[in-house]
């Protein structure tokens, strides 16, 4: 191979990571519109489960002030973010580990739930009233 076609080579691979870059920085995430997911047959559960960039289940029901126990169960750190106007609800837990996340007393209604490491994956937090 000559200079010349290593050149045009390393520039195509250039050209189409960052063509790959671009459409993944500009294509919308899934929910991104800050509402939250659909959540027609929330789980009644305290314990969640954080993997392969998922929640599990990916709709919640507790009562106001529960707390939830959340396990990564993945290879890249997540966050459980409760989007509210009111009271803060996140915590980060590591790969491999668990944590344990004392919600607010937070108005009944859905909630939109975000990694922040990754917003593509969302969840609905429904608190029951």
């Amino acid at each position: 191979m000559t200079s010349t076609e290593g050149h045009r080579t390393d520039m195509l691979r250039r050209t189409i990571l960052g063509v790959g870059v671009i459409a993944a920085l500009t294509l919308p995430s899934c929910g991104g519109d800050g509402n939250p997911p659909a959540c027609e047959d929330p789980r009644a559960t305290t314990n969640l489960t954080m993997a392969d960039f998922a929640y599990e289940p990916g709709c919640v029901e507790v009562a106001a002030g529960a707390e939830l126990e959340i396990a990564n169960e993945g290879q890249a750190p997540h966050t459980f973010t409760v989007e509210s106007d009111g009271p803060a609800a996140e915590v980060d837990v590591a790969a491999g580990e668990q944590a344990t996340l004392a919600l607010p007393e937070l108005a009944a209604g859905t909630y939109r739930v975000i990694c922040t490491y990754h917003p593509q994956m969302e969840a609905a937090l429904r608190i029951s009233g």
